[in-house]
C-alpha cells in the first residue's frame, strides 16, 4: 500500500484546514467537459483516522482509499482524468492528494439548500496521469446532527432514516456518507474492501466499529484502532457511554457495552451470545470475525455490522425474553455470517434476510425441540401473507431493489422458502451446503444463483424450477381437497386436489384419520387441479391437506387466524376509548393501529357516544373499560366475542381473571370486513396494561398477562378436515 510518510501523524491544525479550504473552494460544477474522462474505479482499501466530538456533533477526518482503475489510458490529450467522491452534504472536503498521480483541481457540486433527505455532495478529483493503482489523501470535516425522533414510528423496532449522527446521547456513523466513497455517474461503487479505523474521541465515550479490535495498531498510534479480517462493503462506527463488559466465548473476544442500569442483563446476554455460537457454528461454520459485541443503542433499531449488533434499550431491557426468545438476539448473530460475512450482491436481490428468518425466527424452534412451535410459526407464515393485496406480491428475490417485495415476504415467505429447500434435498444437506456457504464466500458477494448451485452441487438434481416458483416469481396456491371418496371393495382411496393458478410444482402432505389412529402420506401436484387415487389398507375417516404448514400457500380469508395484523389491515379504523381519562398507553396503541392509514378513515369514539351501526363494517380496537358499554357488550356477544366480562375482571377459556395484574389482549374475526378483526386490550388495572410498543409482535389471537409478562396465549385456528365419502 502507497501511503505517504504522515499519513499516520496526528490531525492537522484547524487553522490549516480552514486556509485549504478556502485555496481549493471553486465555482460550482457546471459541466465534465474539462475535467476528462471519469474514471471506474474500485477502492480496494480505506484508512480512516478520526477525531469525533459529540459534545460538538462534530468530526474531523482523514481517509486514506487505495483505489484501483480501469481504463487509465483513456485520458484528455493533457492527460487528465477525473475521479468522483460522495460525502455528506454537511461534510466539507479541505484537502486532496495524491500517490501516484497528480490532483490538478477539485469541483465541488453544490447541494440543494432544501435538501431534506441527506443526499451526499459529488466532489470531482481532477488528476493528472493517474496510474491504475493510486492512493487518495482526502482531509475533511464538519458537524453531523440528525433529529433522532423523527423516524422512529410506533410499533417498530428500527430506525430506517438514520444515517450520521454525533451527540451527547450517542453516536451512530452507518451510513449518510459519513466518509469520503468512490462513485460513478453520481452512485457509489458497490465493492467489497479492507478498512483500518483509527479514532480519537473528545469525551469518555466507549467505541464500536464494524471490524476487530487491532491492539498493536492502538499501541502504535495511542489511540483506538480497528482492521478487517476480510473485506466488507462499508464501514460502521457508534458511540456512546457505556460500561463495558468482556468475556472470551468459544475463542471469540466478546464485548457488551451497555448502561448502567442494564448491569443484570449482563450473564443473561453473555449466555445468549454462548448459546447461539454453540448451536450455529456446528450447522453453519465458525464465526467469521475474532470480535464480537452487542451494544446498547440510543434509538431504535435491530442493526447488524460486521463484528457487532446494535440493539436498542428496550430490547435489552426486556431481559430474559430478549435473550432467550427466537428473532432478537440469535436473528441479528446469524447476520455475522449472513449479510455482513458473506455480503449481498447487489446485482440480485436481498438473500440475507430470508436465511436469518429460517435459521433464527424457525428453526431456533428446532433446534428448541419444540416443534408446536416450529408448526406455529410455519402456519403464522402461511396465515400473515394470505393478507397481502395482490399488488403487494411480489417476487421474494426482489427484496431490497427498486419497488421490491415488502419485509413480510422477505422474513416470512423467505423463512418458508429455506424450510420447504432443506425438506426437498434434505436438513443435513442443507447445512452440509451453509458450511460449503461460509467456507467459501465470507468476504466476497453472493447472489441468490449461488446459492442454488451450492444447493444443486449437493443435492445431484436440479433446482432451478424450485427457484423460479418460489424466489422469482411471486403468488402461492391455495391448497383445498374438493373431494375425498373411498371405494371400499377396491381399497383405494381417490382424492381430488385444487391449487389454483398459476400451478405450482408441489409435494403435498396428507393425514389420513383411521380407527386406529392417522397415517401421512405425501403426493404429488403440479396441476391446477389434480386427482389423486391411493391404495389405502386402514378404513379413512377424515383427510386433511398439510396439516402442519409444510408447504407455503395462501389461507382463504375465513380460515387466517385472527391476530392484531388483522385489525391493523384494511383502510378504516374505529377506536373505542373508555370514558373519562384514558391511559396514555391507550392512545399510543391507537396511534399504533392507525399506523399508514389517511386521518380520515380513523375515527375515535369514547364509551357511551357510539353512532349507530359504525361497528359493523370496520376493523375495531376496543380498550380498557369500554368493553363494558351495552353498545359494545351487545355487538361483542352478537360476533360470540370469546371474553366474558365478570365484576372485578375477566373470564377466558372458562377461567375468571379478577387479580389486579391481570390483562388480556384478543382478536376475534370481523364479520362485516373480509379479512379484518376485532381486537380488545382489556385489564384490572391500570398498571396491569401491557406495554403498547409490544403489543403489535404478539402474533396470538389472544394473550393474558399478569404484572405486563404474557402467562396463556391461545390461537383461533380452523382446521380443514375433509370427511370421507365411503357411501
Amino acid at each position: 500500500m502507497n501511503i505517504s510518510p504522515n499519513c499516520t501523524a496526528s490531525f492537522i491544525n484547524h487553522a490549516m484546514v480552514r486556509k485549504s479550504w478556502l485555496w481549493l473552494v471553486l465555482p460550482a460544477l457546471t459541466g465534465c467537459a474539462s475535467m476528462g474522462p471519469q474514471l471506474s474505479v474500485t477502492p480496494q482499501r480505506y484508512r480512516l483516522d478520526l477525531q469525533v466530538s459529540p459534545q460538538t456533533h462534530s468530526l474531523t477526518g482523514r481517509a486514506v482509499l487505495d483505489v484501483s482503475a480501469a481504463h487509465v489510458t483513456n485520458m484528455q490529450p493533457d492527460g487528465t482524468a477525473h475521479v468522483e467522491i460522495l460525502l455528506h452534504p454537511d461534510l466539507r472536503i479541505d484537502t486532496v492528494r495524491a500517490s501516484g498521480a497528480k490532483v490538478v483541481r477539485v469541483r465541488h457540486a453544490r447541494v440543494p439548500k432544501k435538501d431534506k433527505d441527506l443526499t451526499p455532495r459529488s466532489h470531482h478529483v481532477v488528476l493528472d496521469h493517474p496510474a491504475k493503482s493510486f492512493t487518495l489523501f482526502v482531509d475533511y470535516h464538519g458537524d453531523l446532527f440528525q433529529d433522532v425522533a423523527a423516524g422512529e414510528k410506533a410499533g417498530e423496532i428500527h430506525n430506517f432514516q438514520m444515517k450520521a449522527h454525533i451527540g451527547e446521547e450517542g453516536v451512530y456513523l452507518g451510513g449518510g456518507y459519513w466518509y469520503p466513497q468512490l462513485a460513478v455517474g453520481g452512485e457509489a461503487v458497490s465493492a467489497l474492501a479492507d478498512y483500518t479505523v483509527i479514532v480519537e474521541s473528545k469525551n469518555d465515550f466507549q467505541w464500536v466499529a464494524g471490524a476487530d479490535r487491532a491492539p498493536e495498531l492502538a499501541k502504535q498510534t495511542g489511540r483506538l484502532a480497528w482492521r478487517t479480517s476480510y473485506p466488507v462493503d462499508s464501514m460502521v462506527l457508534v458511540g456512546g457511554r457505556h460500561k463495558t463488559y468482556e468475556k472470551t466465548i468459544r475463542g471469540t473476544q466478546v464485548s457488551l457495552h451497555l448502561k448502567e442500569s442494564q448491569i443484570d442483563q449482563v450473564d443473561g446476554l453473555f449466555e445468549a451470545v454462548e448459546r447461539n455460537f454453540s448451536r450455529y457454528e456446528p450447522l453453519i461454520g465458525k464465526y467469521p470475525a475474532k470480535d464480537f459485541s452487542i451494544v446498547d443503542n440510543f434509538f431504535s433499531s435491530g442493526f447488524a455490522f460486521p463484528s457487532f449488533t446494535l440493539l436498542s434499550s428496550a430490547v435489552i431491557d426486556m431481559g430474559k425474553r430478549s435473550q432467550t426468545s427466537h428473532g432478537y438476539i440469535d436473528h441479528e448473530m446469524l447476520h455475522s455470517w449472513w449479510g455482513n460475512g458473506i455480503h449481498i450482491n447487489t446485482d440480485d436481490g436481498n438473500w440475507c434476510e430470508a436465511l436469518a428468518s429460517y435459521g433464527a425466527n424457525y428453526y431456533g424452534y428446532v433446534l428448541d425441540g419444540n416443534e408446536e412451535e416450529a408448526r406455529r410459526k410455519r402456519r403464522n407464515y402461511c396465515h400473515f401473507l394470505s393478507r397481502i393485496k395482490p399488488e403487494k406480491d411480489k417476487p421474494l428475490g426482489t427484496y431490497g431493489q427498486e419497488d421490491g417485495c415488502g419485509r413480510g415476504i422477505a422474513y416470512q415467505k423467505g423463512a418458508m422458502v429455506f424450510h420447504m429447500l432443506a425438506i426437498k434435498i434434505g436438513q443435513d444437506q442443507f447445512w452440509n451446503v451453509m458450511r460449503k456457504f461460509t467456507k467459501d464466500f465470507v468476504g466476497h458477494y453472493a447472489s441468490w444463483d449461488d446459492l442454488r448451485s451450492l444447493c444443486e452441487a449437493e443435492y445431484g438434481e436440479s433446482l432451478e424450477r424450485f427457484f423460479r416458483q418460489w424466489v422469482r416469481s411471486g403468488a402461492a396456491p391455495m391448497l383445498s381437497l374438493e373431494q375425498a371418496r373411498y371405494d371400499s371393495s377396491d381399497r383405494v382411496l381417490t382424492l381430488r386436489l385444487h391449487q389454483g393458478e398459476p400451478a405450482f410444482e408441489l409435494n403435498v402432505p396428507i393425514r389420513i384419520t383411521h380407527p386406529d389412529g392417522f397415517k401421512d402420506i405425501v403426493v404429488p401436484l403440479a396441476a391446477a387441479t389434480g386427482e389423486i387415487t391411493l391404495a389405502v389398507d386402514v378404513i379413512p375417516l377424515t383427510v386433511e391437506v398439510d396439516p402442519d404448514y409444510d408447504v407455503f400457500r395462501k389461507i382463504p380469508a375465513e380460515q387466517i387466524i385472527p391476530t392484531t395484523a388483522a385489525t391493523r389491515s384494511k383502510d378504516s379504523l374505529v377506536v373505542v376509548m373508555p370514558s373519562g381519562d384514558v391511559p396514555e398507553s391507550f392512545t399510543s396503541l391507537k396511534s399504533i393501529f392507525a399506523t399508514g392509514k389517511d386521518e380520515k378513515n380513523v375515527t375515535v369514539f369514547q364509551a357511551g357516544q357510539i353512532e349507530q351501526g359504525r361497528l359493523a363494517d370496520t376493523n375495531l380496537l376496543i380498550l380498557g373499560e369500554a368493553v363494558r358499554d351495552p353498545y359494545i357488550e351487545a355487538f361483542l356477544s352478537a360476533i360470540q366475542f370469546p371474553l366474558k366480562w365478570v365484576e372485578g375482571g375477566f373470564e377466558f377459556d372458562g377461567v375468571n381473571f379478577s387479580q389486579a395484574g391481570d390483562a388480556v389482549l384478543c382478536t376475534a374475526r370481523q364479520p362485516g370486513v373480509q379479512g379484518g378483526g376485532v381486537t380488545v386490550l382489556f385489564a384490572n388495572s391500570k398498571e396491569a396494561i401491557p406495554r403498547a410498543m409490544l403489543i403489535p409482535f404478539y402474533d396470538h389471537s389472544a394473550v393474558i398477562f399478569h404484572n405486563q409478562k404474557p402467562i396463556i396465549r391461545s390461537d383461533f385456528e380452523i382446521h380443514n378436515i375433509v370427511e370421507v365419502d365411503r357411501s
